[in-house]
């Protein structure tokens, strides 16, 4: 995991305005894996501490030295059923996912600010949603500040992340800008990633 990297992938250009047009009207009602980890039915924001892990990290995470005022955070993927049943998906969902956790502060609805630094960076490979609404592999961060995180990012499904200038091409599924949660001190938070609509 690196940290420090001043991101300029995920702004504008990857969520088109139109794709935002239509993820509010096919993808908000119809999800079928929740961007929280508390059973809730759309809300994209976990409240302090209500997303700790009751079972732990099934990848090996570990609190380690982390200060009194850092935690750390385990991400799972999900799709929106928009996603998982529109006409613009072409490729079966196994693929790895690539993204950045950004300030929440740090971004507005169309990506992060101008010379936002990312928190974290996330690869995470043989993510497979074919069936499971919810990955069975997951991310652990290392330790990070407590505070409000924003995860931006995309699901590479075609394994040419390395030739797309890193970035999506039509038909990866990709997140809008309301995948945030809250990390606290000294807990571990457990928090589900939903790509809302389909890239191109």
């Amino acid at each position: 995991m690196s940290q420090g990297r001043v991101s300029t992938q995920w702004g504008l250009p990857l969520v088109v305005a139109g794709a935002l047009a239509c993820a509010c009207t096919s993808g908000s009602s119809d999800d079928s894996a929740s961007g929280s980890d508390d059973g809730s039915d759309g809300s994209s924001t976990s409240t302090p501490g209500s997303g700790s892990s009751e079972s732990g990290a099934d990848e090996g995470s570990s609190m380690g030295t982390a200060g009194s005022g850092s935690g750390t955070v385990v991400l799972t993927f999900g799709v929106s059923n928009g996603v998982r049943m529109g006409p613009t998906l072409v490729d079966p969902l196994v693929g790895t996912v690539y993204g950045d956790l950004f300030h929440t502060e740090d971004v507005t609805l169309t990506g992060p600010v101008e010379g936002a630094v990312s928190a974290a960076s996330v690869e995470l490979a043989g993510v497979d949603l074919t069936t499971d609404e919810v990955s069975a592999v997951s991310w652990t961060s290392e330790p990070i500040p407590a505070g409000s995180y924003t995860f931006l990012g995309m699901y590479d499904l075609d394994g040419n992340f390395a030739t797309t200038d890193q970035g999506p091409d039509p038909g990866d599924p990709v997140t809008l800008t309301s995948q945030a949660f809250e990390i606290t001190a000294d807990q571990e938070t457990a928090f589900t990633v939903v790509f809302e609509l389909v890239y191109g």
